[in-house]
Protein backbone atom coordinates (compact mmCIF):
# COMPACT_ATOMS: atom_id res chain seq x y z
CA UNK A 1 0.00 0.00 0.00
CA UNK A 2 2.44 2.38 1.02
CA UNK A 3 4.33 1.22 -2.56
CA UNK A 4 1.34 2.91 -4.03
CA UNK A 5 0.71 6.09 -2.42
CA UNK A 6 4.64 6.34 -3.27
CA UNK A 7 4.09 5.70 -6.94
CA UNK A 8 0.90 8.16 -6.83
CA UNK A 9 2.71 10.94 -4.91
CA UNK A 10 5.62 10.81 -7.75
CA UNK A 11 2.87 11.27 -10.83
CA UNK A 12 1.32 13.88 -8.73
CA UNK A 13 4.93 15.74 -8.18
CA UNK A 14 5.74 15.13 -12.05
CA UNK A 15 2.68 16.67 -13.19
CA UNK A 16 3.45 19.54 -11.21
CA UNK A 17 7.33 19.60 -12.40
CA UNK A 18 5.93 19.22 -15.99
CA UNK A 19 3.47 22.22 -15.26
CA UNK A 20 5.75 24.50 -13.93
CA UNK A 21 8.31 23.62 -16.78
CA UNK A 22 5.47 24.32 -19.18
CA UNK A 23 4.94 27.67 -17.88
CA UNK A 24 8.96 28.66 -17.48
CA UNK A 25 8.58 27.85 -21.44
CA UNK A 26 5.82 29.93 -21.50
CA UNK A 27 7.49 32.46 -20.20
CA UNK A 28 10.57 32.27 -22.03
CA UNK A 29 8.84 32.34 -24.96
CA UNK A 30 6.61 35.70 -24.34
CA UNK A 31 9.96 37.55 -23.29
CA UNK A 32 11.68 36.45 -26.17
CA UNK A 33 9.37 38.09 -28.42
CA UNK A 34 8.36 40.67 -26.17
CA UNK A 35 12.69 41.93 -26.67
CA UNK A 36 11.74 40.80 -30.10
CA UNK A 37 8.97 43.49 -30.75
CA UNK A 38 10.99 46.37 -28.39
CA UNK A 39 14.35 45.66 -30.07
CA UNK A 40 13.70 44.72 -33.68
CA UNK A 41 9.98 45.61 -34.58
CA UNK A 42 8.92 49.34 -32.61
CA UNK A 43 6.23 49.72 -35.06
CA UNK A 44 4.86 46.51 -35.03
CA UNK A 45 4.74 46.91 -30.88
CA UNK A 46 3.43 50.24 -30.94
CA UNK A 47 0.75 48.81 -33.46
CA UNK A 48 -0.28 45.66 -31.06
CA UNK A 49 -0.18 48.35 -27.81
CA UNK A 50 -2.44 50.77 -29.87
CA UNK A 51 -4.84 47.91 -30.92
CA UNK A 52 -4.91 46.42 -27.29
CA UNK A 53 -5.90 49.61 -25.96
CA UNK A 54 -8.47 50.24 -28.55
CA UNK A 55 -9.95 47.16 -27.43
CA UNK A 56 -9.77 47.95 -23.71
CA UNK A 57 -11.91 51.09 -24.27
CA UNK A 58 -14.23 49.25 -26.56
CA UNK A 59 -15.04 47.13 -24.05
CA UNK A 60 -14.89 49.20 -20.88
CA UNK A 61 -18.51 49.06 -20.21
CA UNK A 62 -19.02 45.73 -20.42
CA UNK A 63 -16.89 44.50 -17.36
CA UNK A 64 -15.86 46.45 -14.17
CA UNK A 65 -12.49 44.88 -14.47
CA UNK A 66 -11.92 46.21 -17.60
CA UNK A 67 -13.21 49.56 -17.15
CA UNK A 68 -10.95 49.74 -13.31
CA UNK A 69 -7.98 49.24 -16.14
CA UNK A 70 -8.87 51.41 -18.52
CA UNK A 71 -9.83 54.35 -16.19
CA UNK A 72 -6.37 55.51 -16.56
CA UNK A 73 -6.31 55.82 -20.20
CA UNK A 74 -9.51 57.40 -20.36
CA UNK A 75 -8.06 60.23 -17.96
CA UNK A 76 -5.12 60.37 -20.30
CA UNK A 77 -7.69 60.86 -23.00
CA UNK A 78 -9.64 63.36 -21.68
CA UNK A 79 -6.77 64.95 -20.88
CA UNK A 80 -5.23 65.04 -24.18
CA UNK A 81 -8.60 65.79 -25.85
CA UNK A 82 -8.57 68.96 -23.42
CA UNK A 83 -5.72 69.91 -24.58
CA UNK A 84 -6.30 69.89 -28.17
CA UNK A 85 -9.54 71.81 -27.20
CA UNK A 86 -7.74 74.52 -25.87
CA UNK A 87 -4.60 74.72 -28.58
CA UNK A 88 -7.18 75.08 -31.64
CA UNK A 89 -9.00 77.86 -29.33
CA UNK A 90 -5.99 79.61 -28.82
CA UNK A 91 -4.85 79.19 -32.38
CA UNK A 92 -8.15 80.58 -33.54
CA UNK A 93 -8.05 83.37 -31.06
CA UNK A 94 -4.41 84.09 -32.02
CA UNK A 95 -5.65 83.95 -36.12
CA UNK A 96 -8.35 86.39 -35.35
CA UNK A 97 -6.24 89.11 -33.06
CA UNK A 98 -3.46 89.02 -36.19
CA UNK A 99 -6.17 89.50 -38.49
CA UNK A 100 -8.31 92.29 -36.81
CA UNK A 101 -4.33 93.77 -35.92
CA UNK A 102 -3.28 93.60 -39.58
CA UNK A 103 -6.89 94.56 -40.77
CA UNK A 104 -6.08 97.91 -38.36
CA UNK A 105 -3.11 98.57 -39.67
CA UNK A 106 -3.89 98.52 -43.22
CA UNK A 107 -6.76 100.45 -42.60
CA UNK A 108 -5.14 103.04 -40.70
CA UNK A 109 -2.32 103.14 -43.72
CA UNK A 110 -4.93 103.37 -46.07
CA UNK A 111 -6.82 106.59 -44.20
CA UNK A 112 -3.34 108.12 -43.63
CA UNK A 113 -2.29 107.81 -47.25
CA UNK A 114 -5.73 109.14 -48.56
CA UNK A 115 -6.20 111.83 -46.04
CA UNK A 116 -2.78 112.90 -47.02
CA UNK A 117 -3.55 113.03 -50.31
CA UNK A 118 -6.95 114.26 -49.94
CA UNK A 119 -5.19 117.57 -47.66
CA UNK A 120 -2.43 117.71 -50.77
CA UNK A 121 -5.13 117.75 -53.56
CA UNK A 122 -6.89 120.64 -51.31
CA UNK A 123 -3.73 122.58 -50.84
CA UNK A 124 -3.52 122.51 -54.92
CA UNK A 125 -7.05 123.77 -55.38
CA UNK A 126 -6.41 126.46 -52.79
CA UNK A 127 -3.20 127.51 -54.97
CA UNK A 128 -5.10 127.04 -58.23
CA UNK A 129 -7.69 129.13 -57.13
CA UNK A 130 -5.60 131.90 -55.81
CA UNK A 131 -3.91 132.02 -58.68
CA UNK A 132 -7.15 132.11 -61.30
CA UNK A 133 -7.94 135.41 -59.17
CA UNK A 134 -5.07 136.56 -59.64
CA UNK A 135 -5.41 136.36 -63.52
Amino acid sequence: MLELVHTVWNFAVSVLHAGWDLLAAGAVLCTGLLHHLHADAPRLEGLLVGIALAWLLLRRERHPLLRALSAPLKLVLDILDLAWDQVVEFAGDIWDVGKSWTAGSVGWVWNTVTGAGSWVMGRLQSVKSKLEKEN
